[in-house]
């Protein structure tokens, strides 16, 4: 998961501060587009949407890169974790307590959801294979959608599924 997490550089203007923003961008108005701090000549109306903004496509929504400020958070499964909805139900709560500081502390953020899972298999030969695969749920970006953890259990188990599917004989080891 990626979550954005302070610096001590102003997020706006990169001036080092031990704040979030510095002095002098406290004091601009911010973009809701955009997230920006900016001077109020920089604004056509009152929307609080800036000239670059009302310039750009609808489709291109926020600053995805802000000042260097990138973060990750990893939950790691145990042997005891042989089931992917029951991990992802247990380590749940700390997700969405992840995701929701990220947005408060970022305005927004962009993040994307990968696990790994170890699979088995016995070959006809009676030998026992392992391999691992990695799975991803597509970028995203809190502006656009917020983070729904029964929707991300069903993206994840819908990929193991189709991994393990069509008599492959591979099962989830952990």
């Amino acid at each position: 998961m990626l979550v954005m997490l302070p610096t001590g550089r102003c997020r706006n203007c990169s001036v080092p501060t031990q704040n979030v923003l510095c002095e002098s961008c406290r004091n601009h108005v911010r973009c809701n587009r955009c997230y920006r701090y900016l001077l109020t000549h920089l604004y056509q109306n009152d929307d609080h949407i800036c000239n670059a903004c009302q310039n750009r496509d609808a489709h291109s929504v926020g600053r995805y890169a802000i000042d260097r400020l990138i973060g990750d958070r990893t939950w790691t499964g145990t042997q005891d974790d042989m089931s992917v909805s029951d991990f992802i139900r247990r380590i749940s709560d700390d997700v969405i307590s992840t995701y929701e500081t990220a947005t408060v502390e970022n305005v927004a953020i962009k993040y994307y959801l990968e696990m790994v899972v170890d699979f088995q298999r016995t070959t006809q030969d009676g030998n026992l294979q392992s391999t691992s695969a990695r799975f991803f749920i597509p970028p995203t970006t809190s502006d656009v959608e917020n983070l729904d953890i029964n929707n991300v259990l069903k993206q994840f188990l819908e990929k193991v599924d189709a991994f393990s599917g069509q008599n492959s004989g591979w099962t989830v080891s952990k």
